[in-house]
């Protein structure tokens, strides 16, 4: 399953990809491209918990994925066939108040009717929201999530849902925070297994 955005031109935009990142432990909280991530919850552990770089070319191949690394959550396989871990929710920000994010995001083997949230927050208020339900067909499934158009200063992925306090299982990659770009629109956006919130 895969959602994208085409067309955009992403002028002075952050861009995240953690290919220039060695594969490990990341800390709590850590830069990549201009972006600070941080605030991991794996809504099993006490506390934060680190992000890990994850190599993923052995695992990953869709246009979503820039090899080799992926972004993971608590721990990583070494080498290139990639772990994907438990995730809850974290943020990430690039110290500025922007109007376009995107966020592709890898999941496999997580709890079926759960949702995986792209939020845009400003202020500590959520300002926009688009998020992706889990099928559970027991196949790697890729979103594009994106938002645009609001300001925000500061964005978030949230697992919700029934199950096992709404988490996911996945990887991400390719983190853009940027203004809007020129064309970006509604009808841009396939819409598949997506679903809109505010």
């Amino acid at each position: 399953m895969t959602l994208q955005c085409v067309g955009v031109g992403l002028a002075g935009a952050s861009i995240a990809t953690f290919d220039s990142l060695a594969e490990g432990d990341l800390g709590v909280s850590f830069v990549d491209g201009g972006i600070t991530f941080f605030g991991l919850d794996d809504r099993a552990s006490v506390g934060d918990v680190p992000f890990a770089c994850e190599r993923a070319d052995g695992t990953l191949s869709s246009s979503g994925f820039s090899a080799p690394n992926a972004l993971g959550f608590g721990g990583w396989a070494p080498g290139p066939f990639a772990a994907f871990s438990q995730c809850g929710s974290f943020s990430f920000t690039n110290g500025t108040v922007q109007t376009f994010g995107s966020i592709d995001v890898f999941e496999w083997m997580s709890p079926a009717g759960n949702t995986i949230w792209l939020e845009a927050y400003r202020n500590g208020v959520l300002v926009n929201s688009t998020g992706a339900v889990i099928p559970g067909n027991f196949e790697i499934n890729h979103w594009t999530l994106s938002v645009s158009g609001v300001p925000f200063d500061t964005l978030r992925i949230n697992g919700t849902g029934p199950t096992d306090r709404g988490i996911f299982i996945g990887l991400v990659d390719n983190v853009t925070i940027a203004p809007a770009p020129a064309g970006v629109a509604v009808g841009l956006l396939a819409l598949v297994g997506l679903r809109r919130r505010r």
